[in-house]
């Protein structure tokens, strides 16, 4: 009986450890997304702006080029790991909500396997931390306004301002 309360205790991050574990394990089974190519070639030339998108994945695709080379592994890394932050975040919305640790689980067991998020998470595009920056803004948003401590109105604004480099909203010229 005490394996099923420790298990019940940590099934959260047991879920998210496997998420991303799931997406390491199969990160480097297909060749190179053109979007990623795109995302290296505009990190060798950092600016504010591109013509077709916001600067924030390009800042990542530079940090993870510089940091750990260029490798289908060290591309997908880092939305492996949002992959894993949103599950965590989506459980500590249901928490913030007043949910249990039962609760918690099945909002983290409902995030889990979104199709949607478990093909953009596999490559290193705009899209794969979209979801984890506008998830950790409601939380925080939710967060300020439950224990009222403004301090996490900053975090929410400091989110959104990152969500609004990520990716662009509104007309495109293509």
């Amino acid at each position: 009986m005490r394996w099923a309360r420790v298990l019940s205790h940590h099934s959260v991050i047991l879920l998210a450890g496997a998420l991303v574990a799931i997406h390491l394990a199969t990160a480097a089974r297909y060749g190179i997304f053109r979007d990623e190519l795109h995302y290296i070639a505009c990190a060798h030339h950092l600016a504010w702006g591109y013509v077709d998108h916001p600067p924030f994945v390009v800042f990542i695709a530079r940090l993870v080029c510089d940091w750990l080379g260029v490798s289908l592994l060290a591309l997908r890394l880092l939305p492996a790991i949002a992959a894993g932050l949103l599950v965590l975040i989506t459980a500590r919305i249901a928490r913030e909500l007043g949910g249990g640790r039962f609760a918690q689980t099945l909002a983290a067991l409902a995030i889990l396997p979104v199709p949607i998020t478990l093909i953009l998470n596999h490559w290193l595009t705009m899209n794969a931390f979209e979801p984890l920056i506008w998830t950790v803004m409601a939380w925080a948003a939710l967060r300020a306004m439950t224990i009222d401590d403004g301090r996490y109105w900053l975090l929410a604004g400091a989110m959104a301002g990152i969500g609004l480099e990520n990716k662009s909203f509104g007309a495109h010229v293509v």
